[in-house]
């Protein structure tokens, strides 16, 4: 499968986007300084855009705070729950678009589900990047732009070279890193005659207890018929975590921020 095709079956085999396993996140992970930094923005009067909005989570967060919020996601199946979850919750000022803002989906030019001139705030948790591109068109001057991404870790953590290669992190292959994702960002707002207002790196550990939890951890969106069961796995895990106590892998991210002049 393709990445978009691993996402619909996540859609489908577990509701959403979001991580199946427990663990204690350190702080200084990124995730929470992106909330705050996105409420700092918020208003009655914005026009809001989600890039990747996913199964809707932050919609939920944001949406009742903005006169208009608009989520686009490529995956149906992220949709079709965000749709369910924004009527369920009675959010009438939102709208859910099934788009792909990548330039190979749009004529070879990125497009996002705006029209000219329109959004006070692009904001993104975990999304793509190519809508940069087309940021300039859809936002008013003095819109901001605020993302949160993943970076790859700098080396796996030793612990897992205990375990089966089968079981061992390795990079998705339908979905591959970016290691010079903060250069990468960097070029896209040059390019697009924007330029980075701050970025911040986050390195926090997150700490798992429970080999369940490592295991789903461990084989989230991996689809190969190699991966082990959890019935195979559970062993090798339980032996791991009896001899090292609580593991960590290391959660990287990078958050950014953008003016349209």
């Amino acid at each position: 499968m393709d990445y978009f095709e691993q996402l619909e079956a996540l859609a489908a085999q577990q509701g959403g986007y979001f991580y199946p396993w427990r663990s204690a996140l350190g702080e200084g992970n990124g995730e929470d300084a992106y909330t705050q930094r996105v409420e700092a923005h918020l208003s009655s009067e914005k026009v809001v855009l989600d890039a990747g909005c996913g199964h809707g989570t932050d919609m939920l967060a944001f949406a009742p705070k903005v006169r208009r919020f608009i989520g686009y996601d490529a995956v149906e199946g992220f949709i079709a729950i965000a749709r369910r979850r924004a009527a369920e919750s009675g959010l009438a000022n939102v709208e859910l678009v099934l788009c792909n803002s990548s330039p190979r989906h749009n004529g070879g030019v990125a497009r996002i589900p705006a029209t000219d001139h329109t959004l006070d705030l692009i904001i993104s948790r975990r999304g793509p990047t190519n809508w940069i591109a087309d940021a300039r068109r859809a936002c008013r001057p003095g819109a901001r732009l605020i993302q949160l991404n993943p970076l790859p870790s700098p080396e796996p953590p030793a612990w897992q070279r205990e375990l089966p290669k089968t079981l061992r992190m390795a990079e998705n292959p339908a979905n591959p890193g970016r290691p010079n994702l903060v250069a990468d960002i960097e070029a896209a707002l040059a390019a697009a005659g924007l330029r980075l207002e701050e970025g911040q790196v986050f390195d926090a550990p997150e700490v798992i207890s429970e080999p369940e939890d490592l295991y789903r951890s461990l084989t989230f969106m991996r689809f190969e018929p190699e991966t082990p069961s959890w019935d195979a796995a559970r062993p090798h895990l339980q032996r791991l975590l009896a001899r090292h106590g609580p593991v960590d892998i290391r959660q990287r991210r990078f958050l950014w921020t953008a003016v349209v002049d």
